[in-house]
């Protein structure tokens, strides 16, 4: 075949197959693109809907809190203002607030009184059908006991759906116990679609249990959507429209009814325009550029090249050695046909000489071939070697040479094939980072060899317990991660990772000692969580970050919502150092702590609290750990004992009686900070007296090096300080080491005071804890007092000081004063 024919039929193909590659992943990614742009779309539509709904919902709680915290309901229900039901309830309150449904119930669950209204025809009506199964006696709807805890939601009656609201009844300011519970009703009428369908312009159409029984198709949606996490699905009814649905629950969480919206497909009839004119663009352009590109190589290329190529032949026919080809022009063709001339010459001028040499070379030859024979033999023994050299060399470059499983080398040339592959055939593949949980103590106390041997019995559990296919890989340090090809959901993945954990967290016997180790596990699958091999690690990493942060030995998914979490950590973290350089965005408040049996406060927990400019006030349940992670905690720990010091001192000064401040000490600065040194110098910086500061300290800093620990402790009491054990019951202090440590008080954790006196376990807890600490010589602080009951409990039970909700929340400095200076009469009645 011709030259030119082979570069027309070259370059045809080439163009045909990447015209056809264009088309298809030009159909396949744009129009995906749209489409995912359009179930977004519809997404967002759907939480329209869900908030419209909610923004009613929540109308209705505001019209019913707003009468169950009513000073006049509260006496009606004392039986002191019989005139309530008829000055108050009647038609215009109902039909101004479309209210459909109100009841009052004493804590006993008797019905005090109950109403339902028709309210498009202004009249009072019967019940509705079955919402007795919700008002029963100790039901979710009439136990409102905690006024704390209101419950707003869904019931499904014959009628329909109804929204109902219960609130706990109690005075305007809520200090008064509850005497029973407000119930109120609302259908979700025609009137409150219409409403919704127009707040969010959407076309809303509600879908009930009845229908959806004898439309099969709807049943498998609204079945879907029940198990969806987001409560939401779409379908295509053609190519102009969608609808998409949500799912409403009931107050038991479980699934009663939907919504269905009808949308346009305007996105994705653009998509496929876009796509149209896209790839008719570019077919013209790449036929107009093939064209030229074809005159160019026959122009400047092909005729030159057949020209050389006859005369070549010319004289090869002919064997006329001193025959030359054409050498015009300046350029690489014209250097070849020079070339050619020149081999030529060379090869008339040397044929003779070749002529004698040849039997000379043919002796020479033989000679040399006996000595090939042994350069192969020796050759091939080298090969061997080398070979075997290779083998290893690989091995050391793609496995890891501790536990000897696959390293990141290896370990991402598998993922990208595995990234292929489920590509390729439209399948899923999951990514399991692992990271052992506080392995570097294990390196830190036992050494490293020590490290090494855990990390090799961990590797070899790890193995035994995956599946044929599944392939681990030692990352570095404590991380390994690993690969689940060909999966369909995520069943098949948690079973996986709930073994892995679990294999983990079974005690390793090094050296005569049991090491006891958790493993946090971040999950991310392929293409949901991400399509690269980069972007699926950092997510996985990412999740596995999460799960450590949950206290580790825990497995955690991917979700988008971790890089939005990731850059308000990274934005918050940036706003603290701020806040630590300015100095004047903190502020402390003071919760008061009551002795029992005198009915006095007698001292007060100081509580950092922090407003920043920009983000507003940032709860100290998410600024603490952050400090604590980036080593921020150290700053804010050292202003907070700073400030607190200063204020008692100044309080002093001011005439107010002497109380012992609390201030908290964060495990990190326990470890890593001078304690006693600090301590002192601020005490003499601000003046105050060392019997006046107490400093509360967690089982966990003390536990981490015990005898460190204690002489740190024992130089803060040798100033005069008081030390206190915070949280105690919730880590792994030993009642051996109790003994040794100088600590004068201990403070119960609210955990075990949250469910008393109702908890028996909890009441054998807590009047365990007294009498150990009583036992030796300690006081016993009990924290989240919030009932009278656990109030009564404590003091039952002889516990010495209470602080929490029941007594006061933690209050501002000046509104703290006020309560130093208020008659002590005040504080037993409130006790």
């Amino acid at each position: 075949m011709k030259l030119r024919n082979k570069v027309l039929i070259s370059i045809s193909i080439v163009w045909i197959i990447f015209l056809a590659l264009t088309y298809f992943n030009s159909k396949f990614f744009l129009l995906r693109s749209f489409i995912q742009v359009e179930l977004a779309r519809t997404d967002r539509n759907l939480g329209r809907i869900d908030q419209a709904l909610d923004q009613n919902n929540n109308a209705l709680y505001t019209f019913t809190s707003d009468w169950a915290h009513w000073d006049d309901l509260y006496a009606y229900m004392q039986g002191k203002k019989p005139d309530f039901i008829p000055g108050n309830i009647n038609m215009t309150a109902f039909q101004n607030s479309t209210v459909n449904f109100m009841t009052f119930w004493d804590v006993n669950g008797k019905l005090m009184m109950g109403t339902a209204v028709d309210t498009d025809n202004g009249k009072f009506i019967a019940y509705p059908k079955k919402l007795q199964d919700f008002l029963y006696p100790n039901s979710k709807l009439l136990s409102r006991k905690d006024l704390n805890k209101d419950l707003r939601g869904y019931v499904l009656l014959p009628g329909g759906v109804m929204e109902v609201v219960a609130i706990g009844i109690s005075n305007g300011d809520k200090t008064m116990p509850s005497l029973g519970a407000m119930v109120t009703g609302r259908w979700l009428s025609p009137l409150i679609l219409k409403k919704i369908a127009d707040q969010t312009k959407l076309n809303v159409e509600l879908i009930l249990p009845h229908q959806l029984q004898s439309d099969s198709h709807l049943n498998d949606i609204f079945k879907t959507i029940s198990e969806n996490k987001t409560g939401h699905s779409s379908e295509n009814i053609d190519d102009d429209n969608l609808y998409g649905y949500s799912v409403i629950r009931d107050i038991d969480d479980h699934p009663i009814a939907m919504f269905r919206m009808k949308d346009t497909r305007s996105v994705y009839k653009t998509g496929v325009e876009a796509v149209r004119y896209y790839l008719t663009s570019f077919a013209i352009l790449a036929v107009a550029f093939s064209l030229l590109m074809i005159w160019l190589l026959r122009q400047l290329v092909v005729r030159r090249l057949e020209k050389l190529n006859r005369d070549v032949s010319e004289i090869s026919e002919t064997n006329s050695l001193s025959r030359r080809v054409d050498t015009s022009g300046n350029d690489e063709l014209s250097t070849v046909s020079a070339e050619i001339n020149h081999m030529l010459s060379l090869i008339e001028a040397s044929q003779e000489k070749l002529e004698q040499r040849v039997e000379q070379r043919t002796e020479e030859l033989k000679t040399t071939n006996v000595k090939l024979e042994q350069e192969i033999t020796e050759r091939k023994s080298v090969e061997k070697e080398l070979i075997i050299h290779k083998e290893h060399l690989a091995h050391l470059a793609h496995y890891d040479s501790l536990t000897s499983l696959p390293n990141r080398v290896l370990f991402n040339g598998s993922l990208n094939k595995a990234i292929e592959h489920a590509n390729r055939h439209n399948k899923k593949l999951a990514i399991l980072f692992i990271d052992l949980d506080r392995f570097k103590n294990v390196n830190d106390a036992f050494g490293h060899p020590t490290g090494d041997r855990l990390l090799k019995e961990i590797a070899q559990r790890f193995t035994a317990a995956l599946r044929t296919g599944d392939i681990l890989s030692r990352f570095g340090g404590d991380e390994f991660i690993i690969l689940l090809p060909n999966i369909q959901n995520q069943d098949q993945i948690n079973p996986v990772a709930e073994k892995l954990i679990e294999t983990c967290a079974n005690p390793v016997w090094i050296d005569n000692r049991d090491f006891f180790i958790t493993a946090s596990i971040g999950i991310c699958i392929y293409p949901d969580d991400g399509t690269s091999l980069e972007e699926l690690q950092k997510n996985a990493d990412m999740a596995m970050y999460r799960a450590k942060r949950s206290g580790g030995g825990v497995l955690q998914y991917f979700t988008s919502e971790m890089n939005t979490e990731a850059h308000e950590h990274a934005q918050l973290e940036t706003a603290l150092r701020k806040a630590i350089q300015k100095g004047d965005e903190f502020v402390l408040h003071y919760q008061p702590k009551l002795d029992v049996k005198q009915g006095t406060i007698t001292g007060a927990e100081a509580l950092i609290r922090w407003e920043s400019p920009e983000l507003g006030f940032i709860s100290p349940a998410k600024f603490i750990p952050l400090a604590e992670e980036s080593g921020l905690i150290m700053a804010i720990g050292e202003w907070t004992l700073r400030e607190a010091c200063r204020a008692s001192h100044a309080w002093q000064k001011a005439g107010y009686p002497p109380i012992k401040v609390a201030v908290n000490l964060s495990p990190k600065q326990f470890r890593h900070q001078d304690v006693p040194k600090l301590v002192k110098g601020i005490l003499a910086e601000t003046g105050l007296d060392a019997k006046w500061l107490e400093l509360e300290i967690t089982e966990t800093a003390v536990m981490d090096n015990v005898d460190t620990g204690i002489n740190t402790m024992l130089e803060i009491c040798n100033m005069g300080v008081s030390i206190a054990m915070d949280d105690f019951g919730t880590g792994y202090t030993s009642i051996s080491y109790l003994k040794r440590f100088p600590v004068s008080v201990l403070k119960v954790d609210q955990s075990f005071i949250k469910e008393l006196p109702q908890n028996r376990d909890d009441m054998a807890i807590v009047t365990g804890i007294i009498a150990l600490a009583h036992s030796l010589s300690m006081k016993v602080v009990a924290e989240g007092v919030e009932t009278a009951e656990q109030m009564q409990f404590l003091a039952d039970n002889e516990c010495d000081i209470v602080q929490g909700y029941y007594l006061s929340r933690p209050l501002p400095e000046g509104k703290f004063l006020m309560q130093l200076t208020s008659d002590e009469t005040t504080v037993e009645n409130t006790v």
